[in-house]
């Protein structure tokens, strides 16, 4: 008994354990930091500052939480919320749910392949009506590339990617450094009429149900 406790609390004993959860954990990640959610976080601070800075870690947090409770009701009941919602509910409201995540992906794709295009157009100073071009067409054949491999090799390249990313991410807020004038007295939050659509995209790009769907299928 003794020899399986000091087993379990080795450190090759825990990175066994540990290894097979870094390529679902980092598609989970990159769902959720995705170029769309870069593009309008950094449209709404280039408008408005830090105006909408309280509103966006309340979206953050509530997505978080959304996001653990998908995986801890996969974990403890042994099936995915697409499977739960097929069982508890009717016909009707399983069309609904299937029909706004599909919505939900659809708008997702659409707001990362602006994000890569503007990534583009700033990298390399083309016209942004060519990077969404581009961005389309990459949008088009990634998933048909991706079929024609087997699925271990997809899986590694998308968790190739997906770590790429996230890397060249905290690399670049690493780099950026960007001073935070906030005031003493805490974080203001001033809302107008044309902060609506910014804070609309904001919460949109930080709570996807689709994702939701995808977290409590792949820690099953």
């Amino acid at each position: 008994m003794e020899t399986e406790f000091v087993n379990a609390n080795h450190p090759l004993h825990f990175l066994r354990r540990a290894l097979p959860a870094v390529g679902p954990g980092l598609l989970i990640a990159i769902g959720y930091v995705d170029p769309g959610k870069w593009a309008a976080t950094v449209e709404g601070g280039a408008r408005f500052g830090y105006d909408l800075v309280l509103p966006m870690l309340v979206f953050n947090f509530v997505s978080i939480l959304c996001q653990y409770l998908s995986a801890r009701i996969a974990v403890v009941t042994g099936k995915d919320l697409a499977q739960i919602c097929s069982d508890e509910y009717d016909k009707w409201t399983c069309m609904f749910l299937g029909v706004q995540a599909a919505l939900s992906v659809i708008a997702l794709d659409l707001t990362m392949i602006l994000g890569i295009a503007h990534g583009l157009n700033l990298l390399l100073g083309m016209d942004l009506s060519t990077c969404v071009f581009l961005a389309a067409v990459d949008a088009v054949l990634f998933p048909v590339f991706s079929a024609l491999l087997e699925r271990c090799k997809a899986s590694f390249l998308s968790t190739c990617i997906a770590g790429f990313l996230l890397v060249l991410y905290f690399f670049g807020v690493l780099i950026s450094q960007p001073e935070i004038p906030l005031p003493m007295n805490g974080m203001p939050t001033k809302l107008s009429e044309d902060s609506a659509f910014a804070l609309m995209s904001l919460l949109g790009a930080s709570i996807m149900p689709h994702n939701f769907f995808l977290h409590s299928s792949i820690v099953l």
